[in-house]
């Protein structure tokens, strides 16, 4: 679970924001494109993968899968599948055979993996930090430092130059870890019924339900 909740707000800080003026004219300008793209999508699915670095070099690799919907989302990875309609979460273990449902609540300061993709927060100072290469394609890069103090010192956005799609999040810790959020696969609107941000108990028999929304 802790594995989960630390990637949480690591997918979620691609929802950064800006304004064009506190923000370098030219990322200010890649920033509103990549806006207008991801405003065309009710729907998405994506597939990332994460590698952390720790200062003393040692590094760990996992993958996993969101979906969106609206306020809606569920997210496979590290052996959990967390499912959201926007009032409540269910975290499934399958290993243990366990599912925990829970109110969802956003806390103040926070941010959700419904914010994915978006940029209409206030959260970063952000400017152009030249270009790169992530899987053979030319992207842009933004380097993002949170006006409020956070325990990472900034972050850098890559977005692909020919779609203005968020092809990578690099985040750099205050402690010397840098975490690597990549996204392998994106599919745009997807057909995603209501249903598949809730627990179906029907087809996870012998399951436990922990409910704590009582």
């Amino acid at each position: 679970m802790k594995k989960i909740l630390f990637l949480l707000p690591l997918l979620a800080l691609l929802s950064f924001a800006f304004q064009d003026s506190e923000n370098d004219p030219k990322a200010a300008g890649i920033l509103k494109k990549v806006s207008a793209v991801y405003k065309k999508y009710t729907t998405m699915k994506s597939t990332f993968s994460m590698k952390t670095v720790d200062r003393n070099k040692k590094t760990s690799s996992s993958n996993g899968t969101l979906w969106l919907k609206g306020k809606k989302f569920k997210l496979d990875y590290a052996g959990q599948i967390i499912y959201c309609n926007g009032v409540y979460t269910w975290t499934y273990n399958a290993t243990d055979k366990e599912v925990t449902k829970e109110k969802y609540t956003q806390k103040t300061g926070s941010i959700s993996p419904t914010d994915i993709f978006t940029i209409y927060k206030k959260d970063f100072k952000n400017a152009y930090d030249g270009t790169s290469t992530v899987s053979s394609k030319a992207n842009y890069v933004i380097k993002m430092v949170p006006k409020k103090r956070r325990n990472y010192s900034y972050l850098k956005l890559f977005v692909e130059q020919s779609n203005s799609q968020i092809s990578q999040l690099e985040q750099y810790y205050k402690n010397g870890t840098t975490v690597t959020l990549g996204i392998t696969k994106f599919d745009a609107n997807p057909s995603l019924a209501d249903s598949e941000f809730e627990w179906n108990a029907a087809s996870h028999p012998g399951v436990i339900l922990v409910d704590l929304t009582k």
